[in-house]
């Protein structure tokens, strides 16, 4: 149950990180005047945030199920 948790967890921070560089990312790219390269801006913004909600939830994945060792294993 607890690591059914941890996973839900990590995987939801992923994506209100992604989220948070998104409300961020907008709110730079918008600091700029409107021209030709603002749209590349705004699409970067979603590519980082998206790298980063995938990331983080793919991540969280690996770690929270990869193989553990027992203790009687690791003495040996």
């Amino acid at each position: 149950m607890r690591r059914t948790l941890v996973i839900i967890g990590g995987i939801v921070l992923s994506w209100v990180i992604g989220a948070v560089i998104v409300r961020l990312g907008l709110d730079w790219a918008d600091t700029f005047s409107y021209s030709e390269a603002s749209e590349w801006r705004y699409l970067g913004v979603a590519v980082a945030a998206l790298l980063v909600a995938v990331g983080g939830s793919v991540t969280t994945l690996l770690v929270a199920l990869r193989p553990r060792r027992s203790k009687a294993a690791a003495r040996d």
